[in-house]
């Protein structure tokens, strides 16, 4: 990720829709919600890491009567000496290496934290100095493997954020790139460790700068990825289009989110989720970007109007919902004529739902339409060539009618050839020679004669 020179948030993007501003549930379901009320009645031995002089007398002593206070007044008891009780805090993390004394610290630094957001203001004084919270933290993720410990550090990251305070521009690459590391092997960690991980985006994103530099390290391949999974469950839909939420933000990418793959996926969530709080994050996101070049388009496209339309007359607990699905309704147009054959195409394959409709053996549609596959960055050619990827999620029959419109753009575009081999379409066609499908093999095979014939 390049470094980015932390512009702070638009005050708009936040006051927008307070109601999103920190995700909902994370973590619920799992570890009995990280064990909180366990690990914060805990002793660990201040007196004894005093002893082996790696904390000093004075914050074990401070951490001695910290533990005497019942928890409901520690939030008041540490702002009456907060630079004292900070440092501290810190200066375990940052000395220690016993489990229990760094989960009691993390543990307790994070769910006060949640209780009292001024609470993360009083480590600003540390920002910068060889205690800053953001670094010390991220030093211990890197140096722990256990579970309820990477999860609290990536908690307490993002309170931090929360609060207001801004991590240095390498430290914000070093969180960026950990979370990048991490989101390509999930089953590395725990369910609840890996959502707590994703999570940290929600702090860094909250900058302009910091979105931009996601954006142009690719960080929607990261992304998309995540919701096109058959397991997603719905926390991980809500926390990935939370990011995308708060990507949709800044004016500077916004043309990049209204992306027919993007769109379309979102769409699809939509469609197949029950969970009200998903909708409500995605029409979000759909609201931010409705006044994008071109996305009144995309969403037709995509089949959100007739999915906008199923879904006005629900009823739903978020007043919210109803009030964006009119907006939404409303700039793409209630009585929007009958789209284009080729807009109905662009439908079908948005889907993956492909069936041998004319328009696919009509000699009139492909020497018509050919030219508009390559239109946005060649979008609809890039969709159908990933439908040809071995483990795509389509059945033996969209797959065969695939290979064929494949075939059809190469006979039809006089540098079909061209486009289909830069797209590394030609090793996923060749796969398919083998089929024990005898429609998909077929197919694969006249595609291939397609493609050696053609100049």
């Amino acid at each position: 990720f390049s470094q980015p020179s932390g512009v702070d948030l638009p005050p708009t993007a936040m006051s927008t829709s307070e109601r999103f501003a920190d995700l909902e549930d994370v973590g619920l379901g799992s570890e009995a919600v990280w064990r909180t009320t366990e690990i914060r009645q805990t002793k660990p031995a201040w007196a004894a890491f005093r002893d082996s002089r790696l904390i000093s007398d004075q914050d074990a002593q401070l951490l001695i009567r910290f533990q005497r206070e019942p928890v409901h007044t520690q939030g008041a008891f540490v702002s009456e000496d907060s630079a004292a009780f900070t440092h501290a805090f810190v200066g375990v993390l940052k000395s220690v290496s016993d489990v229990t004394a760094v989960l009691f610290i993390l543990t307790t630094v994070d769910e006060l934290m949640k209780e009292n957001k001024d609470i993360a203001k009083l480590f600003k004084p540390l920002l910068g100095t060889n205690f800053d919270p953001f670094d010390i933290v991220s030093a211990t993720i890197k140096h722990h493997q256990d579970d309820l410990i990477v999860a609290r550090s990536c908690s307490v990251i993002v309170q931090l954020f929360n609060g207001g305070l801004t991590a240095s521009d390498p430290t914000v690459v070093l969180l960026m790139d950990f979370v990048h590391s991490e989101s390509q092997n999930p089953d590395r960690h725990k369910k609840f460790c890996f959502l707590a991980i994703l999570n940290i985006l929600q702090g860094v994103l909250r900058e302009n700068d910091h979105r931009v530099a996601f954006m142009d390290a690719n960080g929607m391949h990261m992304l998309l990825p995540l919701l096109k999974q058959k397991a997603s469950n719905s926390q991980l839909q809500y926390q990935v289009c939370h990011y995308i939420w708060l990507l949709s933000y800044c004016p500077k990418i916004q043309s990049k989110l209204a992306d027919m793959e993007v769109v379309a996926l979102l769409v699809h969530v939509m469609k197949s989720t029950q969970k009200e709080k998903v909708i409500r994050m995605i029409l979000a996101v759909l609201v931010n970007l409705i006044d994008v070049p071109e996305m009144q388009n995309i969403l037709a496209v995509c089949g959100a109007q007739r999915l906008l339309q199923s879904m006005y007359n629900r009823s739903w607990s978020d007043e919210d919902i109803k009030e964006d699905i009119d907006l939404l309704l409303d700039k793409v147009g209630k009585n929007v004529e009958a789209s284009s054959t080729f807009d109905e195409y662009c439908k079908e394959i948005m889907s993956g739902e492909l069936e041998w409709t004319p328009m696919h053996r009509s000699v009139t549609f492909w020497e018509k339409n050919v030219h508009k596959f390559l239109e946005k960055d060649q979008q609809v050619l890039k969709v159908l060539v990933e439908l040809l990827k071995p483990g795509a999620r389509i059945d033996s029959k969209a797959l065969a009618v695939a290979l064929h419109d494949v075939g059809e753009f190469v006979r039809a575009h006089p540098a079909g050839k061209k486009h289909v081999t830069a797209l590394n379409a030609k090793p996923y066609i060749m796969q398919h020679l083998t089929s024990s499908n005898t429609d998909i093999n077929k197919e694969a095979l006249t595609c291939v004669q397609k493609l050696m014939i053609a100049f």
